[in-house]
């Protein structure tokens, strides 16, 4: 145990040496987070309500979707790309270092550290700006609602496992990954709620494992599901989780049978 708090510490002591690549990361966060928030209070300035969503609710979402996108898609498994391409994966066949476990210990710290430094925005954005935000007290909600972020956490780090291990083959995966994290932003929920799609390609999109990466915590958090919906929701997470975690073991062991080192 002690080795894997080890390399926590070393992926903050990381964070610590590039800080220029830390504050930018962050101020393209905020940035990003005024944009939608503006966009949506322009929308709100001249109606009351837009695709059922009051200017309260459909604000509360953006910040809570803005909290769950921290949590939830800031990841260091893309870290694994670099580890293949150099050779360096090799170290997990001969030392005594559990492979997955490795780069998890590395995304609890990557995604500890952004938390830390999101609270600390959010609260300064909320004292500056105060939005008509909702403050969530009811326990039988709070209780899905960081559950479905859990879920959240681990399909997104298969996926980018599963897009990482596509390097054991092809020569750059940087590319499939910047794409898939733009698609997952859009079909996440990152930026507007789901719901507001036509019924027929929101019921579709609802049994892919994007929603549940921020929209389904987000209106989770807002009361906007009765159980019924919640219940499905869990079913089709549970499901994605594993399947992603048995699609992840399969690619990884093809991926380490067809690996090859040399040299020194």
């Amino acid at each position: 145990m002690s080795k894997y708090w080890e390399i926590f510490r070393i992926t903050w002591q990381q964070f610590l040496i590039y800080r220029v690549n830390f504050v930018i990361w962050r101020l393209r966060t905020i940035m990003q987070l005024l944009l939608v928030y503006f966009i949506w209070w322009s929308v709100f300035k001249s109606q009351v309500q837009v695709f059922g969503y009051t200017a309260s609710s459909i604000l509360t979402y953006i910040l809570a979707a803005s909290l769950i996108r921290t949590i939830v898609l800031s990841s260091r498994a893309s870290d694994l790309i670099d580890s293949i391409n150099t050779g360096s994966i090799v170290n997990f066949l001969i030392k005594p270092l559990g492979f997955i476990r490795y780069f998890l210990t590395r995304d609890a710290a990557d995604k500890l550290f952004n938390i830390g430094f999101f609270i600390v925005e959010i609260s300064l954005l909320i004292l500056l700006l105060k939005p008509p935000v909702i403050i969530q007290t009811d326990i039988a909600i709070l209780i899905p609602f960081f559950l479905s972020i859990a879920g959240g956490l681990i399909i997104y780090f298969c996926i980018n496992f599963i897009i990482g291990l596509t390097a054991f083959w092809v020569e750059s995966s940087w590319g499939v990954l910047f794409l898939m994290s733009v698609f997952l932003e859009s079909l996440g929920g990152g930026l507007f709620p789901l719901d507001i799609l036509p019924k027929n390609l929101f019921s579709a999109l609802m049994l892919t494992p994007f929603p549940y990466l921020i929209y389904f915590p987000a209106k989770l958090y807002l009361g906007g599901m009765n159980y019924s919906e919640m219940l499905n929701g869990f079913v089709v997470i549970a499901i994605w989780i594993l399947v992603l975690i048995l699609l992840m073991r399969i690619i990884r062991d093809a991926g380490f049978r067809h690996f090859s080192a040399v040299g020194n």
